[in-house]
């Protein structure tokens, strides 16, 4: 198997193979990223798109498959680059975080060659994207006990160049639900951890146009889903002047979510609701009622404003302190430039 570098220098139009090497197991197993890299017949820009962070987010990666599988490369200016798979290890095991050290990936970058586990997971890939990508799509989905639509999140740097204006334009290929600016700020209500660690913010930080795609729910495949992102990324390499013909229409706005976060239950038992992912829910209606081990109802959880729900509970099995939906206290409406 060749490495990274030697694939990527191929000038044969095709599709090659690489890996990018991680060290070994205890057994001596040689350990590393798989990469397929699309190389097309004339030279022109970079598109990556890293299939996979977390362990069980699977319908990012089936979409680049298909991506790739539908191009000819004759027909293709510059290249697309697969990352199959970021955290081999978690996708192994199917979790979201390494199991080795219990990180998250997705605040580990840029990496540590010499770290933990993870950290150098993050050093192996992050060079190659930050020094080949022009645009990344950082492929994701909610966690396996959640449904959701699909939704776009972009974070700002403020040294990238990259203007909010664009990285809406960009996630408009994907028709979202609702595109999400997330805070990278210490102690954000969003998520614990160190969201600046993250993929795309780590691009954006060395000038690299980069976002993220939430492409349904974690743990399974969902057909419609990786259909939908398979066009958006085709829309997108065609704007990006990679594929002949026409840039598809964009919609003329998007849903855009300024401020969001997790909804936990108090009690223990077993969630029903009758809401579904991308839809609004008026102030003081229930989002998810619990009922106890005894059938009783113990909980309903509302909102003292309208929420947008991004994601909801699948998982009916709840305990105290459990992610009941993740929900956006502050949505817009703005124009795609």
């Amino acid at each position: 198997m060749q490495d990274f570098p030697t694939a990527f220098a191929a000038s044969a139009p095709g599709r090659h193979k690489a890996r990018i090497a991680l060290g070994t197991s205890a057994s001596g197993t040689e350990l590393g990223i798989p990469v397929t890299i699309l190389r097309g017949a004339r030279p022109g820009p970079c598109l990556w798109i890293n299939g996979q962070v977390h362990g069980d987010e699977l319908n990012g990666l089936l979409a680049a498959f298909d991506l790739m599988d539908s191009i000819d490369p004759t027909s293709l200016s510059g290249s697309i680059v697969l990352s199959t798979t970021a955290n081999p290890f978690a996708l192994d095991a199917r979790r979201k975080r390494t199991p080795a050290d219990e990180e998250d990936l997705d605040q580990s970058y840029p990496g540590r060659a010499d770290g933990l586990p993870t950290q150098r997971l993050a050093a192996a890939l992050f060079p190659h994207i930050a020094e080949h990508a022009d645009v990344t799509v950082c492929m994701h989905t909610v966690g396996t006990p959640y449904d959701g639509r699909p939704y776009a999140v972009y974070k700002l740097h403020p040294d990238s160049g990259v203007t909010e204006a664009e990285l809406l334009r960009l996630t408009a290929h994907f028709s979202p639900a609702i595109s999400c600016r997330m805070s990278v700020a210490a102690g954000g209500a969003e998520l614990p951890g160190n969201i600046a660690g993250a993929l795309d913010y780590q691009l954006l930080a060395r000038g690299r146009t980069a976002f993220m795609l939430e492409v349904g729910g974690g743990g399974r495949a969902e057909s419609p889903f990786i259909a939908a992102a398979t066009t958006g990324l085709r829309g997108l390499a065609t704007s990006m002047g990679m594929l002949g013909g026409s840039a598809p229409a964009l919609p003329r706005s998007l849903l855009r979510a300024t401020r969001r976060g997790h909804l936990t239950c108090s009690h223990g038992g077993f969630a029903q609701t009758g809401v579904v992912p991308g839809s609004v829910v008026k102030a003081g209606e229930p989002i998810l009622r619990i009922r106890n081990a005894w059938g009783e109802l113990v909980e309903t959880v509302t909102q003292d404003r309208d929420v947008f729900v991004i994601a909801l509970r699948r998982d009916p099995v709840m305990q105290s302190g459990d992610r009941a939906a993740f929900v956006a206290w502050e949505w817009d409406d703005v124009p795609i430039d």
